[in-house]
């Protein structure tokens, strides 16, 4: 039976911390592939940001698709991007079953949220369809990233290579500080 991992998030901008987790699931759960999937818009983060610095959807699909591009085992999934709206797990965890109907689903989460997990949305239902797994957070920070680059510091080590390229080319004026 494939074994496949779903890690969900703003990834707003997508860090080194991310890919490490899931790439430490796939290796410790015999995951075949994790989905790297981007939320449209997290439940937990409704209201608008405040900060100076945020990525539109494009953008963080693009620093998705190329941080996860040197990993066979890691794919970026897009359906909440293109489902729209609220993204809840229940409704991503529902198209990755029905798009992989033979596969074990194992759900990537931060152990944070672990205590929260009864009150997400139909967490029967989750547990019905995906084991979850947790992690402790990474040092590394979207919120930190957004600051420093608000402030104009560098971020090299906090992000892939090609993912500060990619962040570099988004924001001119804030590249090579």
């Amino acid at each position: 039976m494939k074994r496949l991992g779903v890690y969900g998030g703003s990834f707003n901008p997508i860090h080194a911390g991310h890919i490490g987790l899931a790439l430490r699931a796939a290796a410790e759960h015999a995951l075949e592939r994790v989905l790297v999937v981007p939320a449209k818009i997290s439940p937990f983060k409704t209201s608008v940001s405040a900060e100076p610095v945020t990525f539109t959807d494009a953008q963080r699909w693009a620093m998705v698709q190329v941080a996860c591009a040197p990993y066979p085992e890691l794919e970026p999934y897009d359906v909440e991007l293109m489902r729209g709206g609220v993204s809840y797990t229940i409704d991503t965890l529902r198209s990755v079953h029905a798009q992989y109907p033979e596969a074990q689903l194992f759900f990537i989460v931060g152990e944070d949220s672990v205590s929260g997990l009864p009150l997400w949305r139909e967490w029967d239902e989750l547990q019905r369809l995906a084991t979850f797994i947790s992690y402790p957070r990474t040092p590394e920070s979207s919120t930190e990233i957004r600051r420093r680059l608000s402030a104009g510091e560098k971020i090299t080590g906090l992000v892939p290579p090609a993912v500060e390229k990619l962040i570099a080319g988004f924001m001119p004026l804030t590249a090579n500080r």
